[in-house]
């Protein structure tokens, strides 16, 4: 595997880099942490390793991709809640039991994310929900900031909105020292 994502990544990025040398390659966009290999391989070629992660804690799949040296983006993390209506039958992460939880829970990610200095950002998916007969894949889960019909989850828009403010804050604290 490794030497496969090594020619992989090799290949697509030399051809990316001939067309544009300019370009900045963010990866692939890991769906799940593949072989620590394949990380390595990665790390030599891209120029930020991204990926989903789907986590309370986000801190040990962070630290995989982190161990390449170069800089990591959260492409995709959510966590649905079961006071909203919708079935939550498909879609990744974990279900919690009301809004309120949705925000404890981004709340807390983001600053297990922002402790590590690789993390250069961070993407919640989605803005709305997805219906509750299901999208195009079957998905039907409460991941958005807002309802099927634009309605704003109040708890976790503010949440997002006070933590978001205080990122860069957040990122740039010394994190303690573990004894």
């Amino acid at each position: 595997m490794a030497v496969v994502a090594d020619k992989y990544f090799e290949l697509c990025v030399s051809a990316i880099k001939t067309a544009d040398p300019n370009h900045l390659v963010l990866g692939s966009r890991f769906g799940y942490q593949p072989l620590a290999g394949v990380i390595a391989a990665a790390g030599r070629h891209l120029d930020v390793i991204s990926f989903n992660c789907y986590e309370f804690d986000p801190g040990p799949v962070i630290d995989a991709y982190a161990a390449t040296g170069k800089p990591c983006l959260i492409s995709e993390f959510s966590f649905r809640g079961d006071d909203a209506g919708l079935p939550n039958t498909k879609g990744a992460g974990p279900r919690l039991a009301t809004q309120l939880d949705r925000a404890r829970a981004f709340e807390g990610y983001v600053a297990a994310a922002l402790s590590k200095p690789n993390v250069v950002g961070y993407h919640w998916f989605e803005h709305a929900d997805q219906p509750a007969q299901g999208r195009f894949d079957g998905e039907d889960s409460n991941f958005g900031t807002v309802t099927i019909d634009d309605r704003v989850y109040d708890e976790l828009t503010k949440t997002m909105t006070r933590v978001n403010v205080a990122a860069e804050r957040i990122h740039a604290a010394p994190v303690p020292a573990v004894i």
